[in-house]
Formats: structure tokens, sequence, C-alpha cells
């Protein structure tokens, strides 16, 4: 794995976890995993680029999507695209469990960002399981 890509919907939270992350106290375990936080504009997508897309694209760079709670509305959704293309070689896509409150609670972005860290740091372990939720 080489990194971390936002999802668009959740860019600012992710910015908000991340800048977090860079700080004390968790300035040493961010710097220990060694991996790269990008954005949408990054990597070559579009804000509208399909849910297909979006996860082809982060199997092919290694990298760890971060997303809210998306749905199975249509064939091309992301937990459809999971659920049909998912292998055990591939990465997890992580889904912060309540983005409202991400925000209003020190705690609960706390628990997000413990979660994080320990799931980044075990990712290889973790290829293959779909879906992981924060925390």
């Amino acid at each position: 794995m080489k990194g971390i890509l936002a999802d668009v919907n959740v860019q600012g939270y992710v910015d908000y976890l991340v800048a977090i992350l860079r700080a004390e106290p968790w300035r040493l375990f961010w710097d220990d995993l060694k991996i790269s936080y990008l954005h949408f504009s990054d990597v070559g997508l579009d804000a509208k680029s399909p849910d297909t897309l979006v996860w082809e694209s982060c199997q092919q760079r290694e990298l760890v999507l971060i997303t809210a709670n998306r749905n199975q509305d249509d064939p091309e959704s992301l937990e459809a695209t999971i659920r049909a293309r998912n292998t055990a070689n591939s990465l997890p896509v992580l889904t912060i469990g309540d983005i409202q409150y991400l925000r209003h609670s020190r705690d609960y972005a706390t628990r997000v960002i413990e979660k994080l860290l320990d799931t980044l740091d075990g990712i290889e372990a973790l290829r293959g399981t779909g879906r992981l939720y924060l925390p």
C-alpha cells in the first residue's frame, strides 16, 4: 500500500483527520507508516468519476480509499463494485461510520484515528476484506 485517497465527498473530513495525524501526539505513528495522502486531482480523477473507476484506480495505484457510508443504489455503486470485483489481493475501502459526528466530537475523531492507524499498520493482512468501518 502506497497511500490513502480521500473520496470526494469526505475530503474535508479526511483533511481534518490527517492534520491531526501530522501533529503531536500522532505524528510519530503517521510518519512511521510512510504513506501519501492524496485527493482525486492528485490521481487524475474527477469529482464525478464513477465509483467503479475510483475503486479500480485505488487498486491499481495501491491506495486505500476513505469514504462515507455509500450504499448499493445501482450496479455501478461502490458497494456493488466491491462485491463484484473484490479479490483476495484487493485493498479494503475504509468507511467513516458517522461522518457528521466526526467534526463535533474530538473523542470520536480520536477513535477514528486510532482505528485508522491500526488498520493501515496491518493493511496487508486485511486485503480481500472489502469494506471496513472506522471506528
